[in-house]
């Protein structure tokens, strides 16, 4: 069976339909770039096996559910202190048309981590100020601009659950409210987890494809794959350096049809 693996510190979009073996228990490896900086920490950016999840579960408000796992799953993580050069969010947009208070997020992860985690959590409103290949005024996280919601290490509980096995729950501390009007529009959650490499990667799992408008997005923010996606805002903002793609392609090669990331609102 073939999988899909990003190499750590890959420079050109050619790297994403690179190739690597996972097996489950034997963590994440990568061979290495020859510009690479980091010696003993290794970081990828896909990790996908063979592994079944269940049947989908959960269903939340502002349309959010559980679909097919695509035995997937995208770096989300911040790995310092062991590697503060991975530093990535997934982000996904959900649209909250009667707008929303939100108290609980629940996320899929690749089954390769089995405890508690903390998250940081941001929610912006869209923007839609950039074109990119795939659209014109193309709908991303407006993190040029403030979080409408803001947190940090929000406390993350593991169960083996959800359509990859691995879920975690994650109690905000205090309410995020939505206004109707932005939810109408479309809100982005951008999310990581705060979690030491040293322990591993955490991988946001992905499911059935979303086209626009909930379209998936990624920001690594410290380059460390090499692919400009600094932020998830175009220039000026600073994202997709000397580049002319949305981040979808920066970080999935270029798929038709985006994969999307489990998350359930409540």
């Amino acid at each position: 069976m073939r999988f899909r693996t990003l190499l750590l510190a890959c420079t050109t979009a050619a790297a994403l339909t690179a190739s690597a073996a996972f097996a489950p228990g034997a963590g994440a490896s990568a061979s290495t770039h020859p510009s690479a900086s980091l010696a003993a920490v290794k970081a990828v950016a896909h990790s996908s096996t063979g592994v079944h999840g269940v049947k989908s579960q959960l269903s939340g408000i502002c349309g959010t559910a559980e679909g097919t796992w695509t035995g997937d799953g995208i770096t989300a993580q911040n790995g310092a202190p062991t590697n503060p050069s991975l530093n990535t969010y997934g982000g996904k947009q959900v649209k909250c048309k009667g707008g929303a208070k939100v108290n609980t997020v629940v996320v899929d992860g690749y089954p390769n981590q089995a405890v508690d985690i903390k998250f940081n959590i941001n929610v912006y409103k869209k923007t839609k100020a950039f074109n990119t290949l795939r659209y014109t005024a193309d709908p991303q996280p407006n993190d040029a601009k403030s979080a409408i919601c803001t947190y940090t290490d929000a406390p993350g509980t593991y169960a083996a659950a959800g359509v990859t096995g691995a879920q975690w729950t994650i109690k905000l501390p205090t309410t995020c409210k939505i206004g109707r009007i932005v939810g109408k529009k479309g809100v982005w959650f951008a999310i990581q987890a705060d979690f030491d490499q040293v322990n591993g990667q955490w991988f946001w799992a992905t499911q059935t494809t979303a086209d626009r408008p909930n379209e998936a997005d990624w920001a690594d923010t410290q380059n460390l794959f090499g692919l400009g996606c600094i932020s998830f805002a175009k220039p000026p903002a600073g994202s997709d350096v000397g580049a002319n793609r949305d981040m979808q392609d920066c970080l999935f090669g270029g798929d038709i049809g985006e994969k999307d990331f489990i998350l359930v609102l409540s």
